[in-house]
């Protein structure tokens, strides 16, 4: 898991960090950078530049399902406390070993080609609420007042390989056609995260 610890950043743990500032983190795949500022609550504006030389696909459209059917999250981001900083992202989140699930959510993707980039954002009220696609928001308990965290923003992929196109669904939602890789091992998920990228208010929830 690419969590702060991999990254190199546990010391991030005793440092505040700069408020609002943007900042880019790379690997032999990607460069990703992102920034974060307040706009009616937060608003984390953050750019891919696919360097691979393949084609890179991103699991960074969430959604959510009802009836059968599934509607784009378009704005939102998951946000989870690891290691006592707030983690935004965009990703395919591993099924907690305490739940059982009838099938992973695994969020749509969005291609790029070798050499091209791509700027998205996401949308946060703030405090933050912590949650994942696993969340029982009917047993969420009462939080007990306001964190303040530093954030990072973390990013799922992959890169395709020959036939990997072929491979793709059209998945119909309330918002159109969207693309697919469903089902897809958490494991081969590849991970790249950047920050930290300011400080913000957290519901405290433990």
């Amino acid at each position: 898991m690419a969590g702060l610890t991999a990254f190199g950043l546990t010391c991030a743990i005793e440092k505040k960090a700069a408020a609002m500032s943007a900042i880019t983190n790379q690997n032999s795949d990607m460069t990703l950078s992102a920034h974060l500022r307040e706009d009616k609550g937060l608003l984390l504006t953050y750019q891919v530049n696919n360097t691979s030389g393949r084609t890179m696909y991103l699991f960074d459209v969430l959604h959510g399902e009802f009836d059968g059917s599934a509607y784009p999250l378009v704005d939102a981001c998951y946000a989870t406390i690891e290691q006592g900083q707030l983690v935004l992202s965009r990703q395919i989140i591993a099924v907690p070993d305490d739940i059982l699930v009838e099938s992973e959510n695994i969020p749509f993707v969005t291609a790029i080609k070798p050499g091209f980039s791509v700027e998205k954002t996401v949308r946060q009220v703030q405090p933050v609420f912590p949650w994942t696609p696993y969340t029982d928001h009917d047993s969420i308990p009462e939080a007990k007042g306001v964190m303040k965290l530093n954030v990072w923003f973390r990013l799922g992929y992959f890169l395709g390989v020959d036939g990997t196109n072929d491979l793709v669904k059209a998945m119909p939602t309330d918002q159109g056609t969207r693309a697919a890789f469903d089902p897809f091992p958490f494991e081969s998920q590849k991970l790249l995260m950047t920050g930290p990228l300011g400080t913000v208010d957290v519901y405290d929830l433990k």
